[in-house]
């Protein structure tokens, strides 16, 4: 099968309060992993296929998906299970997709993108232990590819697993030296460890690739934070916003910063914003929440933390005793 450059996000690290508990949150975005797009290759099928295509590009995956199946009964074929198994991951048809890239990967076992997309699938259902073995498999097919390692990384770190996120990005970058989003996530995997200068390195580095990068500004904003240059941490958060002034999680990480720095008003400034961009962020809540309790506000403390609760009862950690319920 012909090689499939896949669309990849970044992460985002998340800020807390000088009272909340310290360190990067989970990444955005389903960890950034992106399922490659339809094969057309060389191989003619004949009409069903050729609609199905036009479908699928339209956006009509049901219609793409009956097509593929009509295809499919006359011939088994590879390319048509991988592309109705796009079409299913599409739909969030999961267990269908994963069902498709197999029978892709029966009739053509050198089938990289089968194995990116069912790794792709895997780690979305939580099976990140298969889905980082079907990513090595398309590592082994198809190693002159720098996205591969690169979402490999992605599901280490989703894992918990920084040192081995950080080879794997390194792979990436050794293949592709302006990888913009594997610099970020191993500034994102070195801030993880502690590593503060190093992520620096490399959020410089995107940023010199991609001036307007928003993700690289704040992950290098909260890096700076860490190692207590409140000032330049301002500056990055302030240029994240600007590039990006619509993304709640911006004003969170610099509202962190403020609280950090005693700043309150500003602080409730940006965590306010934040929860008007997204009224179901606990983080900002919680952050919030910290503020006004150093501040003695219990009545408003309280508020927010019984609304992080409710949102995210699971991260309790550093609320303080008194708000709880009794």
């Amino acid at each position: 099968m012909r090689k499939i450059t896949a669309l990849l996000l970044g992460l985002l690290l998340t800020g807390c309060s000088a009272e909340a508990p310290s360190g990067p949150a989970a990444p955005k975005e389903d960890d950034g992993v992106v399922e490659r797009a339809p094969e057309e290759d060389e191989v003619a099928l004949g009409e069903p296929t050729d609609e199905a295509d036009t479908y699928f590009s339209q956006g009509d995956y049901d219609r793409a998906i009956e097509d593929y199946t009509a295809a499919l009964a006359l011939q088994p074929d590879a390319r048509a299970f991988y592309n109705r198994g796009v079409a299913h991951t599409a739909k969030n048809a999961f267990d269908n997709a994963i069902a498709d890239y197999t029978e892709s990967i029966k009739l053509d076992p050198s089938a990289s993108s089968a194995y990116f997309n069912r790794g792709v699938v895997l780690h979305k259902i939580g099976k990140t232990a298969n889905a980082i073995a079907d990513m090595s498999k398309a590592m082994e097919l198809e190693p002159d590819d720098a996205g591969v390692p690169f979402n490999r990384g992605l599901m280490y770190l989703a894992i918990s697993l920084p040192d081995k996120a950080i080879a794997d990005f390194d792979r990436a970058i050794e293949k592709n030296p302006k990888y913009v989003e594997a610099l970020i996530n191993r500034g994102f995997a070195l801030h993880q460890i502690g590593q503060y200068t190093l992520a620096i390195r490399d959020f410089d580095e995107a940023i010199k690739i991609r001036p307007m990068n928003a993700l690289a500004y704040s992950n290098r904003g909260n890096a700076w934070s860490k190692k207590r240059n409140f000032e330049k941490a301002i500056q990055d958060h302030d240029e994240a916003i600007k590039n990006s002034s619509r993304d709640p999680q911006l004003y969170n990480n610099r509202g962190s910063v403020y609280g950090t720095m005693g700043e309150h008003t500003k602080a409730i400034v940006d965590f306010s914003r934040a929860i008007d961009l997204q009224p179901d962020f606990a983080a900002a809540y919680r952050n919030r929440g910290h503020v006004y309790h150093q501040l003695g506000d219990t009545g408003n403390a309280r508020a927010d933390f019984e609304t992080a609760m409710q949102l995210d009862p699971t991260n309790v950690e550093g609320i303080p005793e008194q708000y709880f319920v009794k």
